[in-house]
């Protein structure tokens, strides 16, 4: 390649690593951020029964502390299990602490911001908040509720730990205020700052009886279907806050169709009056003559964009401005009460799919890691497949590929869409809907043979490691170690060193040295 051509390929952001002079090995390779994900055998645990005579139970759900290495998980018996995510223990000493939080199964599970609180959503249409340092009941959140719930989630911000939104099967979004539930002054335990450098934590009464919680907001019939000619609640199952600032904006995504609705929780309906968003977004194009519905909703650092996890093994990602086009003074931040006009914005800006991604149920959760230092943001989203799927979500990457195929013609001739290259390869046209009008982009990493079942529920601990949970009974986390997830790629099978571990799969090549690729 001449001095001209290597100008024109490095202005392009294909400049090429000493050795490797071929677009199969570009500048941004995605696989990068994902390759040195993997999982030992000393990284799992077995959701083991506690009750006597029952089978284990499956494990429905995860969420992570902000600032220690602790994962929650909610089971189908109704227990609360606390995991430790760090190095340093046994198996057998991965969970330090059970509590029986409902005597049904614990569909969602999720930490206030300050790690102080930890909120339970279960089958028996209750909500249960537990005091995390005494690990017991303080609040019991069980009206305004007619069915199982699916979501729960802690407000950011000023509400942080006292305003927190459920979801249920019925289409039902409640919001809760523990500050206008009369709580005793030590419901809950409370730190204290007693120098700069020192905090004191003072413990909540255990004499104390768990509180009844009012809610100070209901939207019902948030998303509803229309089944032989009339419309129907449907089941919510994806809630998202925004973050500080906009906390007041709330995401709902259910299982009737791929349209997300942003909510003003501030704004209390009239009585029988409809419940009206302040804006949605169109459904893909192509879900024209079948609807998908969406399992889960995550949203990037900077708000900027958010992520959908749809039934057609997609996830859409959205632009955050386009929710509302026009004038939209209800985004900007610290803005005022408005009444919704149930503005529609537009639909996704791009997909992307993997041949190992499939979404079978409405269990497939999602969860974004926030840049941090070098750890670069990650999208984790569960499968049907069993293989827990990494996403970067740098949009170089698809600019990349855009760029580098914008020239080459189809034989009709027209010009390539991007739904057809991402990275060095193409995407199938199995995985691109032939009505599609949006760009598909083949992307992610599947983490495999770290599960056996369909992996349903992700979470990302503070040190940036990845829990996953499963249908095979199993809770692992996954952390970053490039020799290590190279050396169970190219270790094989003999020996036994693959027991119960897992890798990222990034293609046999990818761990070859520059010689043994020219060669």
């Amino acid at each position: 390649m001449g001095f001209g051509a290597q100008m024109l390929e490095r202005e392009h952001g294909f400049a090429m690593d000493t050795g490797k002079q071929y677009l199969a090995y570009p500048a941004w390779d995605e696989r990068a951020e994902t390759a040195n994900f993997c999982s030992t055998n000393a990284d799992w645990y077995a959701n083991e029964s506690l009750v006597q005579g029952q089978g284990n139970p499956l494990p429905f759900c995860l969420a992570s502390c902000s600032k220690s290495p602790v994962t929650a998980i909610g089971d189908e018996q109704g227990y609360v299990r606390l995991f430790r995510t760090d190095d340093g223990h046994d198996r057998q000493d991965k969970v330090y602490e059970t509590l029986l939080m409902h005597d049904n199964a614990v569909i969602d599970v999720a930490f206030s911001q300050d790690d102080m609180r930890l909120a339970t959503a279960a089958g028996d249409r209750t909500c249960g908040i537990v005091d995390v340092t005494t690990m017991k009941v303080a609040v019991t959140l069980a009206s305004h509720h007619k069915s199982s719930l699916r979501q729960v989630a802690f407000q950011p911000g000023q509400g942080n730990g006292d305003v927190l939104a459920t979801s249920d099967r019925d289409g039902t979004i409640a919001i809760w205020d523990l500050r206008c539930s009369q709580l005793p002054a030590r419901a809950f335990s409370s730190i204290v700052n007693d120098s700069s450098t020192r905090r004191r934590i003072y413990p909540r009464d255990d004499s104390l009886d768990a509180v009844h919680g009012v809610a100070s907001n209901v939207i019902p019939a948030a998303h509803s279907r229309l089944t032989e000619g009339r419309f129907t609640p449907a089941s919510l199952t994806a809630i998202h806050w925004f973050p500080d600032g906009r906390e007041h904006l709330l995401l709902s995504g259910s299982e009737a169709n791929a349209s997300i609705k942003l909510w003003d929780t501030r704004y209390i309906k009239p009585v029988r009056a409809q419940s009206t968003p302040l804006a949605q977004t169109a459904a893909p194009r192509h879900h024209t003559f079948r609807s998908y519905g969406i399992t889960s909703i995550a949203m990037s650092s900077d708000a900027a964009r958010f992520y959908a996890v749809c039934r057609d093994s997609t996830v859409y990602a959205y632009s955050t401005a386009h929710l509302m086009l026009g004038e939209a003074p209800e985004l900007v931040y610290n803005a005022i009460k408005r009444k919704p006009r149930a503005i529609e914005g537009i639909g996704p800006l791009f997909g992307l799919k993997n041949e190992s991604f499939s979404v079978g149920t409405f269990f497939i959760k999602s969860k974004l890691r926030p840049a941090s230092g070098a750890s670069p943001e990650l999208l984790a989203v569960g499968s049907t497949s069993g293989c827990p799927m990494l996403f970067p979500t740098d949009e170089r990457y698809m600019r990349t590929a855009w760029a580098a195929n914008s020239h080459i013609l189809k034989p009709d001739p027209v010009l390539i869409t991007p739904s057809q290259s991402f990275t060095a390869t193409n995407t199938p046209a199995s995985l691109t809907p032939s009505n599609c009008d949006i760009p598909i982009y083949r992307s992610g990493t599947p983490l495999v043979r770290g599960h056996e079942r369909e992996v349903t529920n992700v979470s990302w601990t503070h040190q940036g490691r990845l829990v996953t949970a499963s249908d095979d009974g199993n809770v692992r986390h996954w952390q970053e170690d490039a020799a290590k997830a190279r050396h169970l790629r190219q270790v094989g099978d003999f020996g036994g060193e693959r027991w119960m571990s897992g890798w990222a799969d990034v293609g046999d090549e990818w761990d070859l040295d520059d010689d043994e690729i020219l060669s």
